[in-house]
C-alpha cells in the first residue's frame, strides 16, 4: 500500500485554492476532506477502516500526527504564509463576518487586532503555523507556544515526514514543484476564499506589524526556513523551471476564469440543495 498523502491546510494560506487543485488530481472517493481540527481528532469514529485503506489523500484543517490515528504510513505537504500577512488576513476575515464566533466586536466598537490576539480566542495567531506542523497545539499562556523546542519539532517533522512545504507568496512555484513530486496533471486554478475589503497590508501601521511580529517569532523563522528550501529545490531542479513557470502563469491567466465559474456553480448547487 502506498503512503497516504496528507495536505495539512493551514488557515489563510491559500489552502482552499490548493484543495480545488487536489480535487482534480484524484478520484473523489479516494479523497477525505476534514473541515475542522476538532473533527480530525475523532476521525476513527466517523470513517471506517475500509474507507481509510482506500484513501489516497486526506486534506483539511489538521495538525501533524493525524496519520497515527489512521494507522497508515503517510507523507505530508503544506503551504505556509508570511506570518504577519496571515494574522492580518485572519483578523480582517473575522471582523468582516458579524456572526463569526471569534468576532468580539460590539455595536459601538470594532475588535482591534490587539484585543483579538490577546484574547486567546484563536491561539493560532501566535506561532500557529509552527504549532500545526509540530503537531502541538497550545493555549496562549503555554510557554511551549514561544519555545525553541516547538520550532525544533516542526523543522524535524518537515525534514522527516513532509514531501514538500511551499509558501503562499511563491504559490505557482510551489504547486509546480508539487506537480513534479506527485506526478499531477497541470494544476491550473483560480484563487478561492479571498478576504474581501481588506487594506493593503504594506500600509498597516508599523506598531501593529511589530506587535504581530513579536508574537510570531517562531513562525517567521519557520517561514524563512521553508522559503530557502523552495529556492534550493528550484536551483537543484530543471534548468528550464523558469520557462515552465512563465508558461504556467501565462496559460493560467487565460483559463483561470473557467475554474472560478466551476467553483461558483458548485457553491450554488449546494445552496439550492439545502
Amino acid at each position: 500500500m502506498n503512503d497516504l498523502i496528507i495536505h495539512l491546510h493551514i488557515p489563510k494560506t491559500g489552502g482552499t485554492t490548493l484543495r480545488d487543485i487536489i480535487q482534480r488530481q484524484y478520484l473523489s472517493k479516494n479523497i477525505l476532506t476534514i473541515p475542522t481540527l476538532e473533527k480530525s481528532e475523532n476521525i476513527l469514529e466517523t470513517v471506517s477502516s475500509v474507507k481509510i485503506n482506500q484513501l489516497e489523500v486526506v486534506q483539511g484543517h489538521l495538525k501533524y500526527g493525524i496519520h497515527f490515528n489512521l494507522n497508515r504510513s503517510a507523507k505530508y505537504f503544506a503551504i505556509l504564509r508570511n506570518p504577519i500577512d496571515r494574522v492580518l488576513s485572519t483578523y480582517y476575515y473575522v471582523i468582516s463576518q458579524d456572526n463569526n464566533p471569534q468576532n468580539l466586536s460590539s455595536n459601538d466598537n470594532t475588535m482591534s487586532i490587539f484585543d483579538y490576539v490577546n484574547s486567546g480566542i484563536n491561539p493560532f495567531l501566535i506561532n500557529g503555523q509552527t504549532q500545526l506542523i509540530s503537531g502541538k497545539t497550545c493555549s496562549i499562556n503555554d510557554p511551549l507556544i514561544r519555545s525553541k523546542e516547538l520550532l525544533s519539532i516542526a523543522k524535524k517533522n518537515i525534514k522527516e515526514n513532509f514531501i514538500f512545504t511551499g509558501t503562499t507568496e511563491q504559490f505557482d512555484e510551489s504547486i509546480l514543484l508539487l506537480k513534479g513530486i506527485l506526478r499531477w496533471k497541470s494544476p491550473y486554478y483560480s484563487r478561492a476564499n479571498k478576504t474581501k475589503n481588506k487594506p493593503d497590508y504594506k500600509t498597516i501601521d508599523k506598531k501593529i506589524r511589530d506587535f504581530i511580529k513579536d508574537h510570531n517569532q517562531l513562525d517567521i523563522n519557520l517561514y524563512n526556513y521553508v522559503k530557502k528550501s523552495i529556492n534550493d529545490k528550484i536551483n537543484e531542479g530543471s534548468i528550464n523551471f523558469k520557462d515552465e513557470l512563465n508558461h504556467f502563469k501565462n496559460i493560467n491567466a487565460i483559463i483561470n476564469p473557467i475554474f472560478g465559474f466551476s467553483r461558483a456553480r458548485r457553491f450554488l448547487s449546494k445552496s439550492f440543495k439545502k
